[in-house]
């Protein structure tokens, strides 16, 4: 995907990319508890750069593992100590967009998302996505359309397309949904 490809719907990719949310502190030596927003342990590679959202401090991963729990524990330049770690609770980590990492042939970056049409199976027109909530199971796809919105899980039995070239998802509603 190339940062252009949706230009026609007037989205273009963002310079930096959220890739994790510091949940906590792990253990004494200052490691993080985040929780990964795409991916594994594995995107975590030393030497990464991730900057602090918030003021834009630049962090270099040092270590990274998978924690109990889906989160990732990282170890990063800087923070040995949890009183520093604590400091980082509820920040976002960002990588620059071409840091970003592949993305599977099912898988998209939320702001590809955002400003798609919505349309469906028989061409009918649904509405815009507005927004993605994330969720446990899959993340939520939030579609506006005649002054109310309606939202559907991002899973196969309701998005059956997604055309990011030209901006287009192919959504199956159900009977009685308000389309």
């Amino acid at each position: 995907m190339t940062d252009t490809a949706r230009e026609g719907a007037g989205v273009a990719a963002p310079a930096t990319l959220r890739a994790a949310l510091v949940r906590g502190v792990h253990g004494v030596q200052g490691e993080l508890r985040v929780e990964p927003l795409g991916g594994d342990a594995a995107r975590f590679r030393a030497g990464m750069r991730l900057r602090v959202e918030e003021g834009g401090r630049e962090l270099r991963v040092r270590a990274a593992r998978a924690g109990r729990d889906g989160s990732v524990l990282l170890s990063v330049g800087g923070i040995d100590t949890p009183e520093q770690a604590k400091e980082l609770r509820g920040a976002y980590l960002c990588v620059d967009a071409v840091a970003a990492r592949p993305l599977d042939e099912d898988e998209w970056f939320v702001w590809q998302l955002i400003g798609m049409r919505c349309v469906s199976v028989d061409g009918a027109p649904l509405g815009t996505i507005v927004d993605v909530e994330p969720a446990p199971a899959a993340d939520i796809l939030v579609i506006a359309a005649r002054g109310t919105q309606v939202r559907y899980p991002m899973v196969r039995e309701f998005v059956r397309g997604v055309d990011t070239e030209h901006g287009v998802m192919t959504i199956a509603p159900q009977p009685e949904d308000p389309v």
